[in-house]
């Protein structure tokens, strides 16, 4: 019985150290998988860092061409707006003028006489 006793603590024991081994390669393929993930995310981080950067670098000239049309546009009705007040300022001036020396009452539209 004794024999029998031995028996079975040593295939215990054999077992417990196979139990430890595929604990052991469990943790070594975890962490083997961890490292695998991560160079997968940084490869993918690198290329999709360099997708941007060439984005920024093809539509660069676009965003400048764009500030340099919006420019010229508002320089554009700038120059309008001047050349249409020197020309009427005269006209407007003498209406101002007009009126405030020659004043001309008349009764509103709105207003109603007192019966």
């Amino acid at each position: 019985m004794s024999s029998g006793i031995q028996s079975l603590l040593k295939t215990e024991k054999e077992a417990a150290e196979i139990v430890n081994e595929a604990r052991k390669y469990r943790t070594q393929k975890l962490k083997l998988a961890k490292q695998d993930a991560q160079s997968e995310i940084d490869e993918y981080k690198k290329q999709k860092e360099s997708e941007l950067t060439k984005y920024e670098k093809d539509h660069e000239g676009l965003n400048e061409k764009i500030d340099k049309e919006a420019d010229e546009q508002v320089a554009k009705e700038i120059k309008e707006l001047k050349e249409k007040f020197n020309a009427k300022k005269d006209t407007v001036v003498k209406l101002l003028f007009d009126a405030t020396i020659k004043p001309n009452p008349q009764l509103h539209i709105n207003a109603t006489t007192a019966k």
